[in-house]
């Protein structure tokens, strides 16, 4: 049996990379969900959530301050995972939507903590918020379809460098289709083309683990 190894763990976001077969837009917007699955016996899941504007379906900035990247900063205990979520693009107003709604929900949070014992709560504590819920309010009140999906799994005996690089392969997460717009001599027809089936590549999210 593997020895499980214990350590403190920082994950970063690098780059996000959509393959050119979803055909999107020059400039678009996604949600980008990242999921710290099991890190220790008593945290099951924590989660992240980031607003992207892509360019070409790519967001690789050449360099990113910590405060930009880091993501995660966590005990590891045992084995533990990474998933990825990518949404179906948003407007420019629900991406400011996501913006304000998640500073709001921060606010709310730690006014929860006015006259409260514990005056100040820590990064654990903040790292809890389900930011995800705040994407209910985009698109008349419904969370952004989900397009791809990614999991990378490590070994409760895993090892890391000062700074490991990962790359988590992104899959369709359901049939993708596209609207196709014709015009007939009886009038303008639309029908839906199938891009990429589900399961299939659908691109790439670079992520730095460093342990510290």
């Amino acid at each position: 049996m593997a020895t499980a190894k214990k350590y403190d763990l920082e994950v970063h976001f690098l780059s996000l990379e959509l393959s050119p077969a979803l055909k999107l837009a020059k400039h678009t917007n996604h949600l980008l969900g990242i999921d710290l699955v099991c890190p220790r016996p008593t945290v099951a899941r924590k989660s992240a959530e980031r607003a992207l504007p892509l360019d070409g379906g790519i967001f690789a900035p050449p360099t990113q301050a910590w405060t930009e990247s880091v993501v995660f900063k966590e005990t590891i205990n045992g084995r533990f995972g990474i998933a990825v979520t990518v949404s179906e693009a948003i407007t420019d107003a629900a991406m400011e939507t996501f913006f304000r709604t998640g500073a709001t929900a921060l606010v709310k949070f730690l006014a929860a903590f006015a006259g409260a014992a514990v005056s100040v709560p820590n990064l654990d504590d903040i790292a809890e918020i389900p930011f995800s819920s705040v994407t209910k309010v985009l698109g008349k009140d419904r969370s952004p379809t989900t397009i791809a999906r990614g999991c990378f799994d490590f070994p409760a005996n895993a090892s890391f460098s000062s700074r490991t690089i990962v790359e988590v392969p992104l899959v369709a997460a359901n049939d993708i289709f596209r609207a196709v717009h014709r015009t007939t001599k009886a009038g303008d027809a639309t029908s839906r083309s199938k891009i990429l089936s589900k399961g299939e590549a659908a691109g790439v999210c670079r992520l730095a683990l460093e342990v510290v």
